[in-house]
C-alpha cells in the first residue's frame, strides 16, 4: 500500500515545503491509518527518552494518519522537489533515519492499491 498526497499536510514544516508533497505518492510503513501521537519536526524532542516523556506528559498532539519511512520518503521527495527535501535534510537531518516515521495526515492523502 501506498499513499498519495492530495492537499498540504499538516506539520511544522513552511508551507512551500509541505505543499512540495502534493501529488507524490508514497510507501506505507504501516498498512493502515491509526491515531497517533503527534510531536513537531521542529519542535518536538530529539531522542526517544525525551519523546516519550512529552508524550507522558501530554504535550504531543492527536492526528490520524499514516506512517511512511521518513529517509524512505524525503529521498522520493528530492526526486521531484530536491530543494524542499534538502530544507529535510538540512533542518531535521535526525529525522531522516530507517527507524523514524513521518505521519501525514488522513485528510492530506488517500490510501493508493499498488499495482504489481
Amino acid at each position: 500500500m501506498e499513499i498519495k498526497v492530495l492537499r498540504r499536510p499538516i506539520g511544522e514544516a513552511p508551507d512551500w515545503v509541505r505543499d512540495a508533497w502534493i501529488g507524490l505518492s508514497l510507501p506505507l510503513a504501516m498498512e493502515r491509518k491509526r491515531d497517533w501521537v503527534g510531536l513537531g519536526v521542529l519542535s518536538g524532542p530529539i531522542n526517544v527518552l525525551s519523546q516519550i516523556c512529552a508524550v507522558l506528559r501530554g504535550k504531543g498532539f492527536k492526528v490520524t494518519g499514516y506512517a511512511v519511512n521518513a529517509k524512505t520518503a524525503v529521498d522520493l521527495l528530492a526526486e521531484v522537489q530536491p530543494e524542499a527535501a534538502q530544507w529535510w535534510r538540512e533542518n531535521t537531518p535526525r529525522l531522516l533515519t530507517d527507524s523514524r516515521r513521518f505521519i501525514f495526515d488522513a485528510a492530506a492523502c488517500e490510501p493508493v492499491q499498488v499495482k504489481e
